[in-house]
């Protein structure tokens, strides 16, 4: 090898010049010092596709293809605290809110939320930080394309945003991603409400059948069932003729409901009979919602042909009966709203009162 410096012939190996001490060997240069504090990126072990690893205060943050990725995404993070929860998975962000959350719920809530979390089983394993808009709604169409309704996919939001809001008070994104989910259009429901036909059967049966006089209760108050069945007996005042009582939202916490005239004598009975402090714990029949249903109200119901297969009639009918029935009556829709338990007018008449075909027949007669 020559020396291109003074042309002396030198041994091949040689790093310096022996005559002029030339340096002869290239020397690698060595990557900046980055300041502390500021993290760091460096070369992982092994045959990785993804060999360029960083971390800051101590925590490693991920692993990139190129350096060039690992030093711009390090960048980005210079002014976000890091921590430990940076590295969480969706699931542990979960694990976390359910700590804060779950015990203020009732044990319904936490069903509901237990049920829309399974629908995240694709995403468990991954970073939060990592998730964006497109993954959830994946999901939300897999749901929209089994059929479900907006009500269902607004229960998957519902948890997401949830958990972008931990997320970024734990510094692990910066924006609710759940904020630009695209949900089905709602859609009107066509719900069954009993017909006068219907209500008249059910006064007759109920002259010798307490599960009859439970379903009239029903359609007179606009409670759900499980309000109903758990209804305390202080909770029943006939010298003031109203209940007191309700659950599921703050609007329908202790709500008052007039004792209609037409189910008054069955509540002087019910509270004869009381045995515990529940309004109907003298009822021989099952107090669980669940087994009300399954046992006493649709068994009732098809014994009296009300609830046939085109007509499944489930309890909640009771329910829109008595909103569609006050609303043809002329309730007031303040008075409605309350009577409901809903925080706004718009789910009574949204989802509750249900068009009555001869009543709009009747006023398109008045169209000139």
């Amino acid at each position: 090898m020559q020396c291109p410096k003074c042309n002396k012939n030198v041994p091949d190996d040689a790093v310096f010049c022996c005559y002029c001490g030339k340096r002869l060997a290239v020397r690698e240069r060595k990557a900046k010092k980055r300041p502390n504090g500021t993290g760091c990126v460096y070369k992982l072990c092994g045959n990785r596709a993804k060999p360029w690893g960083i971390k800051k205060n101590g925590i490693f943050l991920g692993a990139y293809p190129t350096k060039a990725l690992a030093v711009e995404t390090l960048e980005k993070l210079q002014k976000k605290p890091v921590s430990e929860s940076y590295n969480f998975t969706i699931e542990e962000v979960r694990e976390l809110w359910k700590q804060e959350h779950y015990p203020a719920l009732s044990e319904k809530g936490k069903e509901s939320y237990d049920l829309a979390w399974s629908l995240f089983e694709p995403l468990k394993e991954n970073k939060m930080r990592d998730i964006r808009t497109e993954d959830v709604q994946k999901l939300v169409d897999a749901q929209v394309g089994k059929g479900r309704s907006r009500s269902q996919c607004e229960k998957v939001k519902g948890i997401y945003s949830q958990l972008c809001k931990v997320a970024m008070r734990e510094d692990i994104i910066d924006k609710n991603y759940a904020l630009f989910l695209r949900l089905p259009k709602s859609k009107r429901p066509d719900r069954l409400i009993f017909t006068e036909k219907e209500i008249k059967t059910l006064k007759v049966d109920a002259k010798t059948n307490d599960t009859s006089k439970i379903i009239l209760m029903l359609i007179y108050t606009g409670f759900r069932i499980n309000e109903l069945l758990q209804l305390p007996k202080a909770g029943v005042n006939l010298e003031k003729g109203i209940f007191t009582g309700g659950e599921k939202t703050e609007a329908g916490k202790n709500r008052v409901v007039p004792i209609h005239p037409e189910i008054f004598a069955y509540v002087q009975e019910f509270m004869r009979e009381a045995k515990g402090d529940l309004f109907l714990s003298g009822y021989t029949g099952n107090k669980d919602d669940h087994n009300f249903r399954n046992r006493e109200y649709y068994p009732t119901l098809e014994r009296l042909r009300i609830r046939t297969e085109e007509r499944p009639m489930k309890p909640h009918a009771c329910r829109y009966t008595f909103a569609t029935r006050g609303a043809k009556s002329g309730v007031s829709q303040e008075a409605l709203q309350k009577l409901m338990g809903h925080a706004k007018y718009d789910t009574t008449t949204d989802f509750y009162i249900q068009d009555d075909v001869d009543m709009l027949k009747k006023e398109m007669k008045k169209l000139k």
